[in-house]
């Protein structure tokens, strides 16, 4: 089989496999979606009835009566029913957000921020994760085949200028590090200062904690309930996540290979200074064997 019959092939493969990863995020977004939207309408109306009583009973409110009305808004936000303004619900459960827990889950990253709490939704979740993780990994592995093979056209392109292999090796990790900390860590908080609101320190924690899948869950992005977020944000926020994470996890191969070389290197300099300093004290104490 000829060369370009195989890239071909190789190409087709990879866009088969991303259309095949985006239904299966599409799909589980829906079916989640549909899993916890009845016990969010439950929270909600009753939510709603408890704010009823008690604004009508404020004036001879008791402590039971406030206590239950705190309960109730801690199950509800815990739910992802939050009460914004003028008897506006925020519902967390829309397909955009539905959408966004499916990539975090799937990348490992878990914010927290919203998760199933229905049996059905909880159980969905284990067997989706459990095909869904391991495709995701190969998915990651076809996007970091091919920004290697952008990372090998460039070293193509510095051969060609006929420079020195330690040149070519020192230029592609500047290469790599520079872009990719300019594309996925130092850019995007600008973005996100835009629609969500945050400082610029915030936006690059943000950026860090999410791509190396620490995910802590204190910053998040597109679930302030007071701001209107495009589709187009989320596709770009998807495209960041995917690629990122891409390059978090070569960037951190590649530190650590760094890192074992260095030690090593390390761990042979302290064995030669040994062997040379046992050396000399056994010339010392038998003569002999210097000569």
């Amino acid at each position: 089989m000829k060369n370009e019959d195989k890239e071909k092939i190789s190409k087709a493969s990879r866009y088969i496999l991303l259309i095949g990863f985006i239904c299966y995020c599409l799909m589980g977004a829906k079916i989640f979606q549909a899993l916890e939207t009845d016990i969010q309408e439950e929270l909600k109306l009753s939510f709603l009835d408890a704010e009823t009583n008690l604004m009508e009973t404020y004036v001879n409110i008791t402590s039971e009566e406030l206590e239950i009305f705190l309960q109730m808004l801690s199950l509800s936000i815990k739910h992802g029913i939050i009460p914004i303004k003028n008897g506006a619900i925020y519902f967390s459960w829309d397909f955009r957000n539905s959408f966004s827990f499916v990539t975090s889950t799937l990348s490992t990253i878990g914010y927290g921020s919203i998760a199933p709490r229905t049996p059905m939704g909880q159980m969905f979740c284990v067997f989706y994760s459990l095909l869904g993780i391991p495709l995701t990994i190969i998915f990651l592995q076809s996007v970091s085949n091919a920004l290697l093979q952008t990372l090998s056209e460039f070293e193509k392109y510095l051969q060609n200028m006929e420079m020195k292999e330690t040149q070519i090796r020192t230029c592609e990790v500047l290469f790599f590090l520079v872009t990719g900390l300019s594309i996925f860590i130092l850019l995007p908080p600008l973005l996100f200062m835009k629609m969500e609101g945050w400082t610029y320190e915030e936006g690059l924690y943000f950026a860090f904690i999410s791509l190396s899948t620490i995910g802590f869950g204190d910053y998040i992005i597109g679930v302030n309930p007071s701001k209107n977020y495009s589709n187009i944000y989320v596709a770009m926020v998807t495209l960041w996540c995917t690629f990122g994470l891409t390059w978090m996890a070569l960037f951190f191969d590649l530190l650590s290979k760094s890192l074992e070389k260095t030690k090593i290197k390390l761990t042979c300099n302290t064995l030669w200074q040994r062997e040379r300093k046992f050396s000399g004290k056994r010339s010392y104490f038998w003569p002999s064997l210097r000569r």
